[in-house]
């Protein structure tokens, strides 16, 4: 009669046969990983060997292009004396068509347009290449990103008028520079908005594009939004890789998206999306700038830990502020002996040493003379105040602060616009 298995015996085994499913599911997700970066790695394969073949068959005519388009400018230039001669012995003759007052008006433009979309094709060319690499952007310099939105919306009138699409700007004033490829930028934008064009499968399109700046960490961010179809929620989590595309049908490669991803990584950017089928799709992007390098430091220096956590909270949200603490007098003086803040917030009421010391030790330290104070009190009518005015620290609040005054005044003393040139 065979053995019974002990508890002990039947408990082991339980835990041999755990130990051996977990082994078996991570050799399947092995294999499963295995099998996708082949996949990958055979797309990457097949669009490497798609590129040599475009670039090949492209780049010749697209060289020819942009090496004629400046002899022509050129000869424009030197045959606009001869033309303006002929063109006023006869006012009404047309010149393929255009009357002399456009051409001279117009015909630079018409030119420049033709370059700089030559040089789009070539870019793009170039942009596949890199793709099927890794992305290198090199020639980074500063840049407003309104110039490379005007650009590519520019380069995307011949698709807007085709399709009777409204395109409705609104850029932000006096944004901060980025360090950044125009050409690159100015792809991404062109990607973005022919892929919002191409999402509107009705006469009432409209595709917004939006640019401004994140306060909270001095980015600058382009929105691009449409009222198309939205993007099929099956195949959100994984839209910016490459060949995945719910446009099949009106011959979408999936490329676009991936390449505009690649582009806005190598920018050390962010992209996002959010979508709703039926009802549009907006996609942001996001960039780092200049503004980042310079974001104002601030002490806050309260007993009160609710007032420090409230002060930290409003100066963080929608601005670039860098925030320090301290809980006394003391501790703000020790702080201050190791680091120039850009603008300290001070209460006067303090245990140990009060705000009334700490302006005194400001004004007898000659490396802290500079310093810019704002005072924070629940006594505006004690006589320290006066004290405080006289040392020069008039930028005075009273608790509880209306918060958008005070926002104001420290938006002022930072000098926050400015930082933006």
């Amino acid at each position: 009669m065979q053995k019974k298995p002990t508890y002990d015996e039947f408990e082991q085994r339980v835990k041999e046969l755990e130990k051996e499913t977990v082994e078996r599911k991570r050799a399947e997700e092995a294999l499963r990983t295995t099998r996708e970066q082949l996949q990958q790695a055979q797309k990457m394969t097949a669009l490497g060997t798609l590129v040599a073949g475009v670039a090949h068959e492209i780049n010749n005519p697209i060289n020819l292009i942009m090496f004629n388009v400046p002899i022509l400018k050129k000869i424009w230039h030197d045959f606009q004396p001869i033309l303006k001669q002929h063109a006023g012995k006869e006012p009404d003759r047309k010149y393929g068509g255009l009357a002399y007052d456009f051409l001279k008006a117009h015909l630079n433009q018409l030119f420049s347009d033709m370059d700089m979309a030559a040089r789009r094709v070539a870019k793009i060319v170039t942009d596949l290449t890199d793709f099927a690499r890794q992305p290198s952007v090199t020639e980074k310099s500063r840049m407003q990103i309104n110039t490379a939105v005007e650009n590519a919306i520019r380069l995307a009138q011949t698709s807007l008028k085709k399709s009777g699409i409204k395109v409705r700007l609104e850029l932000g004033d006096n944004l901060p520079l980025m360090e950044g490829n125009l050409q690159s930028i100015e792809q991404i934008v062109l990607n973005l908005t022919i892929n919002a064009v191409q999402a509107i499968d009705h006469d009432q399109g409209e595709v917004k594009v939006v640019t401004g700046l994140q306060k909270k960490d001095g980015w600058v961010f382009i929105s691009i939004s449409d009222n198309g179809r939205g993007i099929d929620p099956s195949i959100h989590d994984k839209l910016f890789d490459p060949f995945v595309t719910d446009k099949q049908a009106d011959g979408g490669t999936g490329l676009g998206l991936s390449i505009t991803h690649n582009l806005v990584k190598a920018h050390d950017g962010e992209i996002t999306f959010r979508s709703k089928q039926g009802k549009g799709t907006t996609f942001t992007v996001s960039f780092p700038t200049m503004l980042k390098e310079k974001r104002p430091r601030i002490l806050v220096v309260d007993d009160d830990k609710r007032i420090r956590d409230i002060m930290t909270e409003v100066l963080t949200t929608d601005r670039p502020y860098l925030l320090d603490e301290a809980s006394n007098g003391v501790e703000a003086c020790i702080k201050l002996g190791t680091y120039r803040p850009d603008l300290l917030i001070l209460d006067i009421f303090m245990p140990e040493m009060d705000g009334l010391e700490v302006c005194r030790t400001i004004k007898k330290e000659p490396e802290l003379s500079g310093t810019k104070v704002i005072i924070t009190t629940g006594f505006p009518d004690h006589p320290k105040l006066k004290e405080v005015t006289k040392l020069g620290f008039a930028n005075i609040y009273s608790k509880p602060v209306k918060l958008q005054d005070f926002l104001k005044a420290v938006d002022s003393i930072l000098k926050i616009e400015e930082l933006r040139n």
